[in-house]
């Protein structure tokens, strides 16, 4: 029989973030200024519920060794520490910042019904009260730390294009060298997200063991992947218009 946390793992790569137009489109070098912008403003209300997403996740594990390596991911989120570098919302700012995005506008970002639907989805489904907490296993954090690169045909990534493409200095692009979007630069941050994902498996394949739950779970996700694509077109559709001229850091 097949092993159902594979079946989640297929979902996610069936509808990985390279399957988005709006990251297709970053990727190709032909983003806008109002693009980017777009794409932090509207990408930021979920970020900076990601670490209290988990902590959610976190507080219904009795088991040590996994809750010690979520804990390290939340650790991690929150301090940079593990790989050197500063907090990771932070370092999204400051991605923003290069692109012309204020500390003032991150402070009240828009909250498209898209992006809103995807704020309440990983809310319900991370606090364990209205569902089980492996539905926020599999459609938050196993969705996330299970995404596999963001990577071009081309062998771009987000990172390479930051720094090549839209010729960002350091501190625009260092959220991308601490995220599987990165290259190879970034291997030990990579192990790190390894680790997480592989803890989201064995969680999976230990607290989801009905199959009511392994239901859920997959609807859960399922659910999550529509949201998020939504998300995602809604960002190129309002942010995009292919006229104005591709951003360069400066210009």
């Amino acid at each position: 029989m097949t092993d159902f946390v594979s079946v989640l793992d297929a979902m996610i790569a069936e509808r990985k973030k390279m399957t988005s137009p709006l990251y297709q489109t970053i990727l190709a070098g032909k983003a806008t200024k109002p693009l980017l912008q777009a794409f932090v403003l509207n990408r930021w209300p979920i970020k900076n519920l990601w670490t209290r997403n988990i902590l959610g996740i976190t507080s219904n594990i009795d088991d040590y060794a996994i809750r010690k390596l979520l804990v390290e991911n939340i650790y991690e989120e929150e301090t940079g520490a593990l790989s050197n570098s500063g907090r990771h919302l932070n370092t999204f700012a400051a991605f923003g910042a290069a692109v012309g995005v204020t500390a003032e506008q991150l402070e009240n970002p828009p909250l498209a019904a898209e992006t809103a639907a995807v704020v309440a989805h990983n809310v319900r489904v991370c606090n364990g009260r209205e569902a089980h907490f492996t539905a926020g296993v599999a459609s938050v954090l196993l969705l996330m730390e299970g995404q596999p690169p963001i990577v071009s045909s081309g062998g771009s990534s987000m990172l390479s294009v930051m720094k090549d493409v839209y010729e960002l200095p350091p501190e625009g692009y260092e959220f991308f060298v601490h995220h599987a979007s990165a290259d190879a630069s970034s291997d030990s941050v990579s192990e790190l997200e390894d680790e997480h994902a592989a803890a989201a498996r064995e969680l999976l394949r230990r607290y989801c063991t009905t199959d009511l739950l392994k239901a859920q779970a997959v609807d859960a996700l399922a659910n999550a992947l529509e949201l998020r694509h939504r998300h995602f077109d809604m960002i190129l559709a309002t942010g995009y218009n292919p006229s104005e001229p591709v951003f360069r850091y400066g210009a």
